[in-house]
């Protein structure tokens, strides 16, 4: 009998399952106490997983078979190339300038150094409140994670904003979510101007404030300074995104088709690709910054857009004299080089056609969501966090708060009916929400102590994650991880149990460790 039979057995409510025991007992505080002690006792004491989660695993929202799969597309951005977090703060620190020299800023804003740990991905920012939030699944606010500037705002300031940590309405607010990984520094330069002119009593317009940030942002990549920067210290910006070089080539020596598709300067690409960071390939530097550019090299298949949407036709590029012919262009064709394109000119090349592909992408809805809605590929959403965050969740610290967490809430849920019936109940009921406001926070701060996990709220998973798990079949940590498994693997999703369904535990251990890979 599990540790909630006992429970209830104690507490006089019977056996599981229905069976009723043949005498019943009055409801008191004792009997709960003693009920507490032995949930907290089993919960703190059994561990509650013996099995680690691979932090390079692939997960899956949606079977895909990588039989069916002739066609391999990639992002560059945190997808091939992997940033190291030192090229969060050049982000910033450019940005900074920007606003001080063109949009003339005080300069005190130089004295707020950037916090690299103050924001996750996947906040929304409120512009007309200058908010930035953490909003769940079902467009509800966490509570504890609602900051203008640095400063958390209280339960009673976000009930004064919103009304409710309900927003209903989340599609009329002007609530600009932050999903992507360059979106960090966003995140803090924002927090520091809102804060300094909120300390220095500066009256200013939140809408033209927030612009203002995001040219300046903006700036930094369209003028080419963070790409300079980098080229110039690629150790210090760039993961050598080690495994990649090997799985590409074994797609490559499969028979597979490769693409990639980006918005950063072709010549950028070239410096760090020929610097040996993760594919060593001999092409011809180009500069084709803000050019839609299809080339074959190496067999890979290079594209290059500024975005998936847009009209602009294809045209052929003349690399000699930097010149685009004005011949409409009606296939595509490898060894070639092409200017323009968009999605819609996409869907028409039968080489990019239907299921067949499978797209890499960090970013969830420019990267994963026209391919997939638009085109009907399969799609693979890229998640530096989610490493991090497994690692967490395989320690024991976490594991048995969880557990008891879950314990906890099982009790007073089962029993807050007799709050109304006795007084010393209903007290003892109340330190156990207290308790599992508690727990809930620790689980939170294990994560990041001002906005929590990535993927999910004190309970919901969060508005990334349900985008993620809609825009993506697979996920993972990083694109090397597909090593693991082979071209012919079949992904299977995980069947979780509905909310009114049984869960029925399953867990399968070999004694024979050659069956473990």
């Amino acid at each position: 009998m599990d540790v909630i039979g006992r429970c209830m057995i104690v507490a006089g409510m019977g056996l599981p399952g229905g069976k009723r025991q043949l005498c019943t007992f009055a409801m008191t505080a004792q009997r709960l106490r003693a009920m507490y002690e032995l949930a907290k006792e089993s919960a703190l004491k059994e561990p509650p997983c013996s099995d680690d989660v691979d932090p390079r695993d692939v997960f899956c929202n949606n079977a895909i078979n990588l039989h069916k799969i002739s066609i391999y597309g990639f992002d560059y951005d945190y997808t091939l190339a992997v940033y190291t977090r030192a090229i969060n703060k050049l982000i910033y620190d450019l940005s900074v300038s920007r606003l001080i020299q063109h949009y003339k800023y005080p300069r005190g804003l130089l004295s707020i150094p950037y916090d690299p740990k103050f924001a996750i991905r996947g906040l929304h920012y409120d512009i007309t409140n200058s908010c930035l939030l953490k909003i769940d699944a079902f467009s509800q606010i966490q509570n504890g994670t609602v900051f203008r500037g640095r400063k958390k705002l209280s339960t009673d300031d976000i009930l004064n904003i919103y009304g409710s940590f309900a927003l209903p309405d989340a599609k009329g607010r002007e609530l600009m979510q932050l999903i992507d990984l360059f979106s960090l520094p966003w995140a803090g330069l924002l927090s520091t101007v809102v804060q300094y002119f909120d300390d220095n009593a500066i009256t200013f317009d939140p809408l033209c404030m927030y612009q203002d940030v995001a040219s300046s942002v903006r700036y930094v990549h369209a003028s080419g300074a963070m790409y300079r920067a980098v080229s110039q210290n690629l150790e210090h910006y760039v993961h050598k995104n080690v495994g990649l070089k090997e799985y590409l080539s074994r797609l490559i020596a499969s028979g597979k088709q490769l693409f990639m598709v980006t918005n950063s300067p072709f010549s950028f690409i070239f410096c760090v690709i020929i610097i040996g960071y993760f594919l060593s390939v001999g092409v011809v530097v180009m500069r084709l910054r803000c050019l839609f550019v299809l080339l074959n090299v190496e067999d890979i298949i290079f594209l290059l857009p500024v975005y998936f949407k847009g009209r602009a036709p294809f045209r052929s590029y003349h690399e000699e004299d930097d010149s685009l012919s004005y011949e409409k262009v009606t296939s595509l064709e490898s060894g070639k080089i092409y200017a323009g394109g968009n999605i819609a000119a996409f869907s028409q090349q039968t080489l990019f056609q239907g299921r067949r592909v499978l797209y890499f992408g960090d970013h969830i809805y420019t990267d994963l969501a026209d391919p997939m809605l638009m085109l009907g590929w399969n799609t693979a959403a890229i998640v530096p966090e989610l490493a991090r965050e497994i690692r967490l969740q395989n320690h024991e610290d976490y594991r048995y708060t969880v557990n008891w967490l879950q314990y906890l809430t099982f009790l007073i849920e089962k029993y807050q009916k007799y709050a109304d019936v006795d007084s010393e109940i209903k007290q003892l009921i109340a330190e156990w929400f207290e308790e599992r406001a508690v727990l809930r926070e620790q689980v939170k701060v294990m994560f990041n102590p001002q906005f929590g996990s990535l993927f999910r709220t004190f309970t919901n998973m969060t508005y990334f994650s349900r985008r993620l798990n809609r825009l993506s079949d697979v996920y993972t940590s990083r694109l090397p991880n597909m090593l693991k498994y082979s071209d012919d693997h079949t992904f299977f999703p995980r069947r979780n149990a509905l909310p009114h369904e049984v869960a029925i535990p399953f867990r399968l251990h070999f004694a024979d460790t050659s069956f473990h890979t």
